[in-house]
């Protein structure tokens, strides 16, 4: 009597069985992952800055680079930051570790044309300098200072100057030379801003420039001298080989001038100008 009523069951256990294997399974959707939000633009602290590997072409050679740390000549200090340090201190710091960082490639010679806190060489006799040398470029470094700045008390009895509205770096040359160096000047202007817009620093919009240097059509952050004779800016005009001013910053920026205190940015910075300078040099 048992028997028919197993086979029952065993059809049941079967049905079941197959219904189990032909519904198919649902699921849950699966939530979508939040978006991340955008990087903060710089000078944030929190805005992020590239360091480019270098790449140079075979038989690069190691060209001579004449690395000015602008100012610092007799009575020529230059601005004064958002936390009262001279630019002629700024640049000195600056340019020494650009010097150390280009070196360190194996691909560059560099000579400063101020090495200690103190030496205070003329414009002149650094021009000389690096044609002495047979320096292949000119590069002179700066800090801007832009618009009109409002004073703030930096620390217990110390006011500085401050503006936070025109953060940013330019790259200065002149064309009121022969073609061929004129040319060359802008290739190097455009490539060290590219390389530096490209490592995620921003680049100045001109917005103070007016009558004095005028924006590159083609690439942002270069700007071509228009000052008026008997103002013109001597390392631009002056020098025989390829000669630019590097404003990396705005000295009155109280983000910006912190961020160029940070070792990142100045590893950023230099792998940006050694890729330019290899752009430019590899091009003529």
């Amino acid at each position: 009597m048992l028997k028919p009523f197993l086979g029952l069951l065993l059809i049941a256990a079967s049905l079941t069985a197959h219904g189990a294997e032909s519904t198919p399974a649902t699921s849950s959707p699966t939530p979508p992952l939040p978006e991340a939000p955008p990087a903060a633009p710089w000078p944030s602290a929190s805005a992020p800055l590239t360091v480019a590997k270098v790449e140079f072409p075979r038989g690069f050679g190691r060209p001579r680079i004449y690395l000015d740390a602008g100012h610092g000549a007799p009575g020529n200090e230059g601005n004064s930051s958002v936390t009262c340090e001279a630019e002629e201190t700024y640049t000195l710091r600056v340019a020494r570790e650009l010097a150390r960082r280009l070196e360190a490639t194996g691909h560059f010679q560099v000579k400063l044309s101020r090495r200690e806190p103190g030496q205070r060489p003329s414009y002149p006799q650094r021009l000389q300098e690096a044609e002495q040398w047979r320096a292949a470029l000119f590069l002179s470094l700066h800090s801007d200072a832009r618009g009109e700045a409002s004073e703030w008390l930096a620390a217990p009895e110390r006011w500085c100057a401050r503006n936070d509205a025109a953060p940013g770096y330019s790259v200065l040359y002149a064309d009121d030379s022969g073609t061929p160096l004129v040319s060359r000047r802008l290739a190097l202007a455009r490539a060290l801003a590219k390389r530096m817009g490209e490592a995620g620093f921003l680049p100045y919009g001109g917005e103070d420039y007016v009558g004095l240097y005028a924006t590159d059509p083609e690439q942002p952050g270069t700007f071509v001298s228009r000052h008026v004779p008997g103002r013109r800016i001597f390392v631009l005009r002056k020098p025989s080989m390829p000669s630019v001013i590097i404003e990396t910053h705005h000295a009155w920026d109280f983000e910006e001038e912190a961020r160029w205190r940070e070792e990142r940015t100045l590893e950023a910075f230099a792998a940006a100008v050694a890729q330019g300078l290899v752009d430019a040099l590899a091009a003529k």
